[in-house]
């Protein structure tokens, strides 16, 4: 059923692929991306989870944007969620339907419904009320034109999320950069004149 599908939906689209510009256009509205993610820890503080992120950027030429954005993400091993509020920045090395770029995404986040607290065990998190902390997430992809002012990305990212985690070896609560390695896939979209 799944292949079926599939292969119906590539039908519908395929013409638009042939009248598909080359880029989206920097004088004409901005890039709004829709993404969620799933992502493993990595290091020995890192912590998987999911997450979903909305962005907003203007274009200042043919492959550079910049602009800010919002997300929520939950952390598995911390059992803690967050509302990363950040900048971002795209770079696309083409000026074309498909195009390899790079994203950075750095700001800071809220924490919420913070479940592992003060039990002195690793991925811990400290009793004291946390605020606003780093975020910091760099990513690589690539995004591919289905219609001149929509288009899929993916890509591959490292988030980072400074907490104030229990360190087994010192047993005492320190800042840590925890890091996932996320995978994510979106939608991004032009809205003309804004």
């Amino acid at each position: 059923m799944p292949i079926r599908f599939l292969f119906v939906l590539m039908m519908l689209i395929a013409p638009s692929f042939a009248k598909a510009q080359t880029s989206f256009d920097p004088g004409e509205g901005c890039l709004n991306v829709a993404d969620v993610s799933y992502s493993q820890g990595i290091g020995e503080y890192g912590d998987g989870g999911i997450a979903a992120n909305y962005l907003h950027e203007k274009f200042s030429n043919d492959r550079f944007s910049i602009g800010a954005g919002i997300g929520y993400s939950y952390h598995q091993k911390y059992k803690f969620s967050a509302i990363p509020i950040y900048a971002s920045t795209h770079y696309f090395f083409l000026d074309r339907r498909f195009s390899p770029f790079v994203n950075l995404r750095a700001g800071v986040f809220i924490l919420l419904n913070n479940k592992n607290v003060g039990t002195n065990e690793k991925y811990s998190l400290s009793k004291d009320k946390q605020g606003l902390s780093l975020f910091v997430s760099p990513s690589i992809g690539v995004k591919m034109h289905i219609t001149p002012s929509i288009g899929i990305m993916a890509s591959i990212s490292d988030e980072a999320y400074l907490v104030k985690a229990f360190d087994t070896q010192r047993n005492d609560y320190r800042n840590k950069l925890i890091h996932d390695l996320g995978i994510s896939i979106g939608v991004c979209f032009q809205i003309n004149g804004w």
